[in-house]
C-alpha cells in the first residue's frame, strides 16, 4: 500500500529521504505492474479490470496537491544537493502529467477509442484485416490498389471516432490550461525539456535546405513506380521497397538469431539479457517494454520483410537502454526521457545499412548492399518527412480542436511533401490516443544519431565495443539523473543540433 502521505508529517531529513526512497520503491512496483498487464493486453488481447484500479491509485497520488506542497519545499530545502533536487523535479514533473494523463475524463474516453481501433476489422476480397494487418499491408504490399482501399476503409473508423476524438483533445487541453499550460500539446512538450517552436523552424529550414534532393527522390520514385504523385500510402512502401532487397534471409523466424550477432558483436551474449523476444501481428513495427532491468519485452510484427529487422533492430536499442540504464533511483529509471531513448534505438538501427553485417547475416553480395546503401539516404528523408507531418498535424489538432481534423491532415501534407495527396484520418491512428506529443522525437533522436556517428567517426554501432561503453556510461546509465541534452553535451562536447542531420542529406549522387 502506497504511503505517501507520510512525507507530509516527516521533518528530520535523513527519516525523510529514507521514507521517500521506501515509497518510491512501492510505486515502481506499481509501475512494473502495469506494464505487464499492458505486456499481456497488447500480445494476448488479455483485458484487465486491474489496470482500472492501477490508473486509480496512481490518480489519487499524482493529483495529491498536499503532496506536491511537501515535495515542492523539499526540493527548496534540498536545492543544492543535485541528486535529490533532479530526483524531486522528475518526480514533481511525473505528476503534472499523470495527473493529466490519468484523469477519470481522460482515461474514459481514451479506453472507449482504443476499443473501437482494436476491434477494428475490414473484409476485403474475402479476406478479414484487422488494424495490424492493414498498417503492415500499407507499409509492405506491393499491390498499391489493395493498399489505397485498406488506407480508405481505415479512414471511416477515423470518421466514425472523430468526434469522440475530438473530445479528448478538448479534455486534455482543458486540463493542461489548467495547469497553466496553452494546450496539452505545449505541457507534454515542457515536460519533454524541448521547444516546439524551434522544433517546426528547424524542420522548415532542414525541408528548405533538402529540398533539391527530395525533389530528385520524389521524381525517381514516381519513374519507377510509374505513379503521377504519391500518397500518404504510398510514403513507407516506395521507401522500404524501392530497391527490392532479395533474400530469403529476411524471415521474422530468424529476429533472435539476428539479434544475437548484434549483442555478441559488442561484447555481451543473448543469455545476459533477460529479455523475451516474440512476433506477432501488431498495428506497428515493432513495441518493447522495460518493466525492470531484469525484465524486458521485445515485440516485432510477424512479417517477412526488410523493414521488419530494421524495427527489430531499433527496438533492440530500447532493450539495451532499458537494461543497461541505472536503477538505483527508480523514478530516474521509470520516468525516462523519450528522446534519450529514441537516440539508442536509431543508432542501433544504423546496423541495418553495415556492409559487415549484412553480409554475415544475410548473406548480401555487394550489389544488393549497394541498393540498400542508396535506399538508406532516402529512408532517412522519408521517416525525418512524416515524423514532421504526423508532428504538425498534432499540433494544429490540439491547436484548433474545433477544426475539421481531415482538412488539417490534408493542409500538413501539402506543408510538408509540397503537394496534394491522398491522406489518413487522424482518429484512426492508435498512437495519438496511447503515445501523444511523440513523433517530433524521433526527429531530434536522428540528429543525435548523426552527432555521435561524426563525433566517434562511426557508420554504425556494429561490433563498436568502445562506443557502445562510451554510450553506456555517459548517456543510458545516468538516465534521468541528467537532462538528454546535458548527456549529449558530455558525449559529443556540444548541446543538440539538427546540422549534422543537415549535412547528411547531401545529393542522391553523391550516395
Amino acid at each position: 500500500m502506497l504511503n505517501f502521505d507520510c512525507l507530509n508529517e516527516i521533518t528530520d531529513i535523513q527519516k525523510w529521504q529514507e521514507a521517500y526512497t521506501v515509497e518510491i520503491d512501492k510505486l515502481d512496483q506499481l509501475y512494473q505492474e502495469e506494464e505487464r498487464l499492458y505486456y499481456e493486453m497488447y500480445s494476448e488481447g488479455k483485458q484487465s479490470n486491474r489496470l482500472g484500479e492501477i490508473t486509480t491509485l496512481k490518480y489519487e497520488l499524482m493529483t495529491n496537491e498536499r503532496l506536491l506542497a511537501t515535495l515542492s519545499s523539499w526540493r527548496k530545502k534540498l536545492w543544492e544537493d543535485e541528486i535529490w533536487n533532479r530526483r524531486l523535479d522528475v518526480f514533481i514533473s511525473k505528476m503534472k502529467l499523470e495527473s493529466l494523463d490519468s484523469h477519470p475524463e481522460v482515461i474514459e474516453i481514451q479506453q472507449k477509442l482504443q476499443k473501437n481501433l482494436m476491434e477494428y476489422t475490414v473484409d476485403l476480397n474475402g479476406k478479414e484485416y484487422n488494424l495490424g494487418l492493414v498498417h503492415s499491408n500499407i507499409m509492405e504490399n506491393p499491390d498499391r490498389e489493395l493498399r489505397k482501399k485498406l488506407f480508405l476503409e481505415a479512414k471511416k473508423i477515423g470518421r466514425n471516432n472523430e468526434s469522440l476524438f475530438r473530445i479528448l483533445i478538448q479534455t486534455r487541453n482543458k486540463l493542461a490550461r489548467a495547469q497553466g499550460y496553452t494546450d496539452y500539446y505545449h505541457f507534454r512538450c515542457s515536460i519533454k525539456e524541448m521547444n516546439m517552436k524551434t522544433f517546426f523552424k528547424e524542420m522548415k529550414e532542414l525541408i528548405k535546405h533538402s529540398e533539391e534532393t527530395i525533389a530528385e527522390w520524389d521524381q525517381r520514385i514516381i519513374e519507377k513506380f510509374g505513379w503521377e504523385k504519391i500518397h500518404h500510402y504510398d510514403q513507407y512502401f516506395s521507401a522500404f521497397h524501392f530497391n527490392t532487397i532479395h533474400s530469403t534471409a529476411f524471415t521474422s523466424d530468424r529476429m533472435e538469431e539476428v539479434l544475437s550477432d548484434i549483442v555478441n558483436g559488442l561484447g555481451l551474449s543473448m543469455d545476459q539479457l533477460p529479455v523475451k523476444i516474440e512476433c506477432m501481428e501488431i498495428p506497428y513495427g515493432g513495441f518493447c517494454i522495460n518493466i525492470n532491468p531484469d525484465d524486458l519485452r521485445l515485440i516485432v510484427n510477424k512479417r517477412d520483410s526488410y523493414s521488419v529487422f530494421l524495427s527489430g533492430i531499433h527496438e533492440l536499442g530500447h532493450v539495451l537502454d532499458g537494461h543497461f540504464s541505472s536503477y538505483h533511483y527508480p523514478e530516474l529509471y521509470r520516468f525516462y526521457s523519450s528522446i534519450a531513448a529514441e537516440t539508442v534505438a536509431e543508432l542501433f538501427q544504423t546496423i541495418m545499412t553495415d556492409h559487415d553485417f549484412l553480409k554475415k547475416n544475410f548473406d548480401i553480395h555487394d550489389d544488393v548492399f549497394s541498393q540498400i546503401k542508396e535506399i538508406n539516404q532516402l529512408t532517412d528523408i522519408t521517416m525525418l518527412k512524416m515524423n514532421y507531418y504526423y508532428s504538425l498535424v498534432e499540433f494544429e489538432l490540439y491547436n484548433a480542436p474545433e477544426r475539421p481534423m481531415q482538412d488539417i491532415a490534408n493542409e500538413s501534407y501539402r506543408t510538408v511533401f509540397g503537394y496534394e495527396g491522398e491522406t489518413f484520418h487522424p482518429a484512426s491512428e492508435m498512437f495519438y490516443i496511447e503515445n501523444p506529443a511523440f513523433f517530433q522525437d524521433y526527429n531530434y533522436a536522428l540528429a543525435i544519431r548523426d552527432m555521435i556517428r561524426d563525433k566517434f567517426q562511426v557508420t554504425s554501432i556494429y561490433k563498436e565495443t568502445y562506443l557502445f561503453q562510451e554510450l553506456i556510461k555517459t548517456f543510458i546509465k545516468p538516465n534521468q539523473q541528467y537532462t538528454w541534452n546535458q548527456r549529449l553535451e558530455k558525449l559529443c562536447g556540444e548541446p543538440h543540433t539538427f546540422a549534422y542531420l543537415r549535412n547528411s542529406l547531401g545529393s542522391v549522387t553523391n550516395q
